[in-house]
């Protein structure tokens, strides 16, 4: 009698073991985009309490006062960067308005030489009309864009509150986390907590390394290259190139579209510019920095910009590679050390 409740027992804890987790699970796919937006506030409130962390050492201030400083001089780089960058890019974006039209029609000139590209611009001309989209369609996109626009401001908002509530007490949160598991672990998950912090602060300063030097670097070529909008180019390359793999490839459509209008060598040239910038980033640049930090394999960076991006989206695809390096310190720390190596001695 006692072996079948024992037996019943079992059933029900697995069972209820199992619905808890398929609940959890299906929770977090329900509010996925919630998740993405609870951990861009987390990576915002490392870069904060990493400036506010050396401010204080440096300079001895309170860390309030250092945290506090640390948020003004980090909106106050971007809209310096901004208010330099702004007129430049509006000049050159009236002088490719300018000269947007020549170039277009020297593109067709130079297509129209050719068999099929004489066949493509009389397959592009006939069709033109029935490409036009009605009068509805154009308000539904409009309205679309404008609700986009309006949840990207609203996300960046609630990130940027949260992180500096984030960043102003980070104790206090972590705390809370490690309350919710048993007495007997709290110590452990203290410290993979505390690893989870030096990976994402160290990954986000070698990612800022590599993304100043891909936008000094296109910006000097393009300037070579004598292609228009090179500085507004050069910043679409450093935002993007946040994004490991996808972003460059990204990056370089625009530049490459542009410098085509200018000739096809101009635009072979412009391309090949990209390919050596980013070979000397992966290759030479990206192993240095992350060497002694943080190592996540291409396949893996890959495979997640792709799942994430279907689960979240544009979000997913830019927080993928930091997430993954914060899941690669969990498993590292919780599964294999602490469950598959358990039983091994401490010195191997």
């Amino acid at each position: 009698m006692k072996q079948e409740i024992s037996f019943i027992r079992k059933v029900v804890i697995t069972t209820s073991v199992v619905l808890l987790l398929s609940a959890a699970l299906a929770l977090v796919l329900y509010a996925v985009h919630f998740f993405f937006l609870v951990f861009a506030s987390i990576l915002f409130a490392v870069l904060l309490r990493a400036m506010t962390n050396w401010l204080h050492d440096k300079t001895g201030l309170g860390k309030g006062l250092a945290l506090a400083l640390s948020s003004l001089l980090f909106f106050g780089l971007i809209f310096l960067a901004g208010w330099l960058i702004a007129p430049t890019v509006q000049a050159q974006i009236e002088d490719l308005r300018e000269t947007l039209p020549s170039s277009i029609e020297r593109l067709k000139d130079q297509l129209g030489r050719t068999s099929w590209g004489a066949k493509a611009l009389d397959e592009l001309e006939s069709s033109q009309e029935s490409m036009m989209p009605e009068t509805q369609e154009i308000v539904n996109k409009a309205q679309t864009f404008f609700t986009s626009t309006i949840s990207i401001i609203t996300d960046l908002f609630i990130v940027i509150v949260i992180g500096i509530f984030f960043a102003s007490s980070p104790a206090q949160y972590q705390k809370g986390i490690v309350s919710l598991v048993p007495v007997r672990h709290r110590t452990r998950l203290w410290e993979v907590l505390d690893k989870s912090y030096e990976t994402l602060k160290w990954w986000l300063f070698g990612k800022l390394v590599t993304m100043v030097f891909v936008g000094i670097l296109t910006a000097v070529g393009l300037m070579l290259l004598g292609i228009p909008m090179a500085l507004a180019l050069a910043v679409i390359a450093f935002f993007l190139d946040f994004i490991p793999t996808v972003g460059p490839i990204i990056a370089s459509v625009p530049a490459i579209l542009i410098a085509f209008l200018d000739g096809p060598m101009t635009a072979l040239y412009v391309a090949i510019l990209y390919f050596i910038i980013q070979s000397i980033e992966s290759y030479l640049l990206a192993p240095l920095i992350f060497e002694k930090t943080v190592h996540i394999s291409p396949v893996i960076t890959l495979l997640s910009l792709v799942l994430f991006g279907i689960l979240v989206g544009p979000l997913g695809v830019i927080l993928a590679a930091p997430l993954v390096a914060v899941l690669q310190v969990f498993v590292r720390e919780l599964y294999i050390k602490d469950y598959l190596e358990r039983d091994l001695p401490k010195n191997q």
